[in-house]
């Protein structure tokens, strides 16, 4: 699941910051070495370029850049890359405009991996946000898995987790749904049968108190 393998990254990254003056120093080699990205030959301006206005726009400008990175590892061909930069670079700008100037980068970055899965940026507008201490990465990585991996039709999703999100549902609960909904597909139910089950099992929840009714302006 990919939380886990990001929960393992953030451990690894807390590991390496706390290593002191030895990870410092092999940090350093690492940044003497020759850029990747010379690897596009003729390609890498246009490239660069577009790292460049992702970083004067505001947007997660080092997920392109990885995102190349990971193409030129992978041998893809370097106009092929160019234009799946391209695609992820229109991907980040749709996933602010639907989550929100409040968004952070890992949020933009979950919500385009999620447009990719299928979802519509009114969809994911649903999971706009709103700065109250909650963040949508968590049901969001949950939503792009079950509709690309586990294959359950996106309209019961998202209508699933809209509404969960909206009633005010914590990571906890998205977690459990997850996993019992895919525990249910293992066994032999059907994608859709399997969350519709697991959602009528669910207690109701009285949806929070809108924040702006909490605190009407004056």
């Amino acid at each position: 699941m990919n939380w886990r393998l990001a929960s393992s990254a953030l451990l690894t990254a807390v590991a390496f910051s706390s290593a002191g003056p030895s990870v410092a120093s092999g940090q350093a080699a690492q940044s003497a070495q020759p850029d990747p990205l010379v690897k596009l030959n003729e390609w890498r301006r246009p490239v660069q370029n577009l790292i460049d206005s992702a970083r004067i726009e505001g947007l997660p400008w080092n997920a392109l850049r990885l995102k190349a990175i990971e193409g030129i590892n992978k041998k893809y061909n370097s106009k092929a890359i160019l234009e799946a930069l391209r695609k992820y670079y229109r991907a980040l700008e749709q996933s602010r405009a639907a989550l929100g100037p409040m968004a952070s980068d890992e949020e933009i970055e979950t919500g385009a991996s999620v447009l990719a899965a299928g979802v519509n940026t009114e969809d994911l507008a649903k999971f706009r946000v709103l700065g109250t201490g909650r963040s949508p990465m968590r049901p969001l990585t949950y939503l792009a898995d079950l509709i690309d991996k586990h294959h359950v039709p996106s309209n019961d999703a998202i209508d699933a987790f809209s509404k969960l999100w909206k009633d005010g549902a914590a990571d906890s609960d998205f977690d459990g749904l997850w996993r019992l909904v895919d525990q249910d597909i293992l066994s032999g139910v059907s994608p859709r049968a399997a969350l519709q089950s697991r959602m009528r099992s669910l207690p109701p929840r009285k949806p929070p108190v809108d924040q702006e009714m909490e605190n009407p302006r004056s």
